[in-house]
C-alpha cells in the first residue's frame, strides 16, 4: 500500500471539496482585459437591491429579492449610461449556470437609459434563501413571455465586447 500516494488523494480530494463549496455560494464576474472577480452574499448584500413580483409557467407572481444585474455591471465599471456608446453597444453580457446553460443580454437591452431591462440576480424568494435546486442565485426576468432566461443556479456573469466587426461585403 503506498501511504504517500493515499495521503496525497486525500489531500487533493479535501482541497477539491472545500473549493467546491466556496465556489457554489459564489459568482464570477468577469470582463476583458480585468482580472475575474469572485462575488460573494456579502458583497452581493452591499449593492443596491431590488424585489419584483414574477411567476413563471403560469404560476401566481411571487416576490423574488436580488441586484438589478445592471447594477452589479454599474459596480465593476462596465459602460453604461454616457459611456454606453459607439462600440461599447455591440457589447453583450452573457450568464452562465453550473450546469453550462447560457443566456445572454445585449447591454444596451439592459441599461436603463437605453432598453431599461429589470433582470434581477436573486438570492431570495418569499424572503428566504433560495433552495438548492435555484440558488444560491438565480435570474429572474419578470417582462420574458417565457422563463427560458430564468437562469438557476448563476455561475458567472460575463461581459463580452463586440470588438471585431464583420467583414464588409
Amino acid at each position: 500500500m503506498n501511504r504517500p500516494l493515499i495521503r496525497c488523494a486525500l489531500v487533493t480530494a479535501f482541497a477539491l471539496s472545500a473549493t467546491a463549496s466556496f465556489a457554489a455560494d459564489t459568482v464570477r464576474y468577469l470582463a476583458p482585459g480585468k482580472a475575474a472577480v469572485v462575488l460573494d452574499a456579502k458583497a452581493l448584500a452591499a449593492l443596491p437591491r431590488s424585489t419584483v413580483q414574477a411567476g413563471a409557467h403560469g404560476a401566481a407572481p411571487t416576490a423574488w429579492e436580488g441586484v438589478p444585474l445592471v447594477e452589479l455591471l454599474r459596480a465593476e465599471g462596465a459602460p453604461l449610461d454616457k459611456a454606453l456608446r459607439g462600440d461599447a453597444l455591440a457589447s453583450f453580457v452573457r450568464v452562465t449556470a453550473s450546469d453550462g446553460y447560457q443566456v445572454v443580454f445585449s447591454l444596451g437591452e439592459l441599461d436603463t437609459g437605453l432598453g431599461g431591462s429589470k433582470v434581477l440576480l436573486v438570492d431570495k424568494h418569499e424572503g428566504k434563501p433560495l433552495d438548492d435546486k435555484d440558488g444560491p442565485f438565480r435570474l429572474v426576468v419578470p417582462a420574458d413571455s417565457r422563463p427560458a432566461r430564468w437562469v438557476r443556479q448563476v455561475e458567472s456573469i460575463e461581459l463580452i465586447g463586440a470588438s471585431t466587426r464583420p467583414p464588409k461585403p
